[in-house]
């Protein structure tokens, strides 16, 4: 079993009433809920349009998503480029155009499914993202194939299914009440979407001849205009009146009904030509329903003439009013062909028999998705993270953590010490406030040692330029602020350059979302300001723009990572009117790594080549309800963390450094299970997962009380020249890493499982 279910999200043009709506719904219906999970996004919506199939389909608990009625062509195709991401399969219907380029434009491309219900839908568009082609019959697959070369074995037949359960026998008195009819009026029926193409008026015309001859029979045409050609609906309605059938064929519109009325039914009639597989003939057949059809396409496959059904040539409502008489005069005929057709559908096209189809098709494409490439940025996947934050508290008093934590005077002891547990990379940081205590003139006596002790280490190290402190004499919120950081980290890149030979690693501005929320918006953190988080968030993004400027015309090799918290923030269910709110407030995440890459307010410098590295830091609280409390793993709301970094990759395609991660007393190996099995999960769907860095990996004193805060792998104390060792997350951090040693193609399935126990555990600790 799975940790989640596998998640599919279907693609439509529109949303109507129609036999892949039907699909979906009873796919939604009748799937394992543990095992797959299924959402709908709606590309077009037209005036007219039925709502019928929303409805239907969050009354199942599928989330319908509409945004993009209200967006242009351009940017639905940029929405969909995003929101695929977050899936594990895309199924496409109706041949929707949004969805090639928007595939073109994803950064995180998940396999694809296109499911054609018309041989034209076959046979339009692209086919080279389309991982499987289903079309609902023959005729359809086989169009597919011919625009698959090489590849024809990946267009395949899986019929639409009916749901027989909803099929009652007593529904047919019902509904014959409903219409005020007794049970021996001959009662013959057409449903479908009034389009021209189903040739609705040779059904008219027919039951016009028919009536001459059986006046007791009655009429019923279901379902409603199709809202692109409205027109065809008043044309039909004032034939029947010219035909004089008023009273004798009624309209009765779209109805969620559709099983009853084929009860209360004596004789189906289907007139179509260029259908594909006429979903409404299966649904007719599990009625028992005697059947008239057209010979097209995948009638042809459904109805074995003179046996499961009676076929008429197109366009001809003389032999449709012949076959209809026929039928009303032979009711065992009638009883027949019904039965006949009733075993064919339990045979072939119920959900006993549909469904299976479906689960092997997702399950065969899931395990043909790529994973991600073995992890080659940083010296070390496994890295450690020493908390170095330098910020003033309210009260006045400066952090210096590095100082308190003792880390400034031992860093080649610790850099050594984690290396002897596979840790050689590291994140470290420069004191600003200590380097430029003097405006314009740097004092390297802190740093050099640091950068000396990790040569002498033989460590890599990620340096934070900018943790949250700044230089007593600097006003964050004035221009100069920019300045003289672009100063500043123009003369670190020139210390670094000076000392090794090795590539850069830096972090300009750590965590440039949490640092103007906290302070800019919250007053928690310095500057302390309240309604300014935007204004801040726009100042450190052009601090940290101007410094890798600086920093790459001193070293053009030099790499950055990004590092910012990934959140979701999610509403109550009593409180769903605050949807747009806490969806603000997640895309807000986005908002520096945005300007970084130059997406929006290009004016600031950013391109996408300074998004070099996405650092993500994770705890935790980084889920929570608007308004409410954090949310924890067993939510019914929590997001996976693999499937958090899926966005992100989605939306910016480079690579990601799970640059914070880690939490407090006796959870910390369980947390690192989890955290190590979601990666290695993200990995497996695709994700470019380049490393994994607790953080922090040194025990160190809280900034707001001074505790001692037990979340690292080295405690403060010293035993024998070295910190002591907090053994369970040791002896966690060799599992974990020998198992990401043994994945070199990690798959899907198993590291799904893993994620499951790893959760397990967690809840266990």
């Amino acid at each position: 079993m799975s940790s989640e279910p596998t998640r599919i999200l279907f693609v439509f043009a529109w949303l109507v009433v129609g036999g892949e709506e039907t699909e979906v719904r009873l796919l939604a219906q009748n799937l394992d809920p543990a095992q797959y999970r299924i959402d709908v996004v709606a590309c077009f919506h037209k005036p007219g349009m039925p709502d019928q199939t929303h409805e239907q389909l969050r009354e199942l608990g599928v989330d319908v998503d509409t945004v993009p009625y209200a967006l242009s062509f351009d940017d639905t195709v940029s929405y969909l480029a995003r929101k695929v991401a977050d899936y594990d399969l895309v199924v496409s219907c109706q041949n929707v155009a949004d969805i090639y380029p928007a595939l073109e434009r994803a950064h995180m491309r998940p396999p694809l499914i296109e499911h054609g219900g018309l041989v034209s839908e076959a046979l339009a568009g692209p086919k080279h993202f389309t991982n499987r082609y289903v079309g609902v019959c023959r005729t359809i697959r086989d169009a597919a194939a011919g625009r698959m070369p090489g590849r024809e074995h990946h267009a395949i037949e899986i019929p639409s299914m009916v749901d027989l359960d909803a099929f009652k026998a007593g529904d047919r008195m019902r509904i014959r009440l409903e219409l005020g009819l007794e049970e021996a009026v001959p009662l013959i029926g057409w449903i479908g979407r009034l389009d021209s193409k189903k040739r609705v008026e040779d059904f008219i015309a027919a039951a016009a001849i028919v009536h001459r001859q059986r006046p007791d029979a009655q009429f019923l045409v279901v379902g409603g205009p199709d809202a692109f050609m409205p027109e065809y609906a008043d044309r039909l309605k004032a034939l029947a009146v010219e035909c004089k059938l008023e009273g004798v064929l009624r309209f009765l519109g779209d109805r969620k009904d559709v099983p009853a009325i084929c009860a209360a039914l004596d004789v189906f009639t289907w007139l179509s030509r260029g259908e594909g597989m006429p979903h409404v003939i299966a649904e007719a057949g599990a009625a028992g329903l005697a059947i008239i059809a057209t010979p097209d396409n995948g009638a042809q496959q459904q109805i074995e003439d003179e046996v499961s059904g009676l076929f008429v040539s197109h366009e001809d409502p003389s032999a449709v009013a012949s076959a209809m008489l026929r039928l009303l005069d032979s009711p065992a005929l009638r009883q027949r062909l019904g039965s006949a057709m009733r075993r064919s559908v339990e045979a072939r096209y119920s959900v006993q028999a549909v469904l299976p189809q479906w689960r092997a098709l997702f399950d065969a494409v899931m395990a043909e998705r790529s994973p991600a490439p073995r992890p080659s940025v940083f010296q070390s996947y496994w890295q450690g993270g020493f908390e170095c934050s330098t910020h003033r508290l309210r009260s006045g008093r400066r952090l210096d953590i590095l100082q308190s934590s003792q880390h400034d005077k031992h860093a080649e002891a610790d850099y050594r010490q984690l290396a002897a547990r596979g840790i050689r990379t590291v994140r470290d940081g420069l004191r600003w406030h200590r380097i430029e205590a003097t405006p314009g003139k740097y004092d390297w006596s802190s740093f050099d040692p640091m950068l000396a002790a990790a040569q002498r280490a033989g460590t890599q190290v990620i340096w934070d330029l900018f943790h949250y402190g700044w230089p007593d004499d600097i006003d964050i919120w004035r221009p100069e602020f920019v300045h003289r950081f672009e100063r500043f980290a123009r003369a670190a890149a020139q210390r670094v350059r000076d000392y090794s030979d090795a590539v850069p690693f830096y972090c300009p501005v750590n965590e440039i979302s949490f640092s103007a929320w906290a302070g800019g918006d919250a007053g928690y953190l310095n500057p302390f300001g309240q309604g300014r988080g935007h204004e801040l968030k726009v100042q450190l993004t052009r601090a940290a723009i101007v410094a890798m400027h600086a920093i790459r015309d001193v070293d053009p090799r030099a790499r950055f990572v990004h590092a910012d918290p990934a959140i979701n923030v999610v509403t109550d269910p009593g409180r769903r009117h605050e949807f747009w709110a806490a969806e603000g407030h997640r895309q807000a995440q986005y908002q520096a790594w945005d300007m970084i890459a130059g997406a929006s307010w290009p004016q600031l410098g950013g391109s996408p080549d300074l998004l070099d590295i996405v650092g993500v830091n994770y705890y935790f609280n980084n889920q929570w309800i608007h308004g409410g409390p954090p949310i924890d793993i067993g939510h019914p709301q929590y997001r996976s963390l693999h499937r958090l970094l899926m966005e992100i990759h989605g939306r910016y395609g480079r690579p990601i450094l799970l640059a914070e991660t880690g939490i407090e007393f006796a959870r910390r190996p369980a947390w690192l299970g989890y955290v190590a099995a979601e990666l290695e999960l993200a990995r497996a769907k695709g994700v470019p997962m380049e490393g994994l860095c607790l953080y922090p990996v040194l025990n160190h004193f809280g900034w707001d009380d001074d505790r001692p805060c037990q979340n690292g792998l080295l405690e403060q104390e010293w035993t024998n020249g070295q910190r002591g060792v907090f053994e369970p997350l040791a002896d966690e951090l060799a599992r974990v890493q020998t198992l990401h040693a043994t994945q070199l193609q990690p798959r899907v399935a198993q590291a799904d499982d893993a994620v499951k126990v790893a959760q397990r555990h967690l809840a266990d600790a």
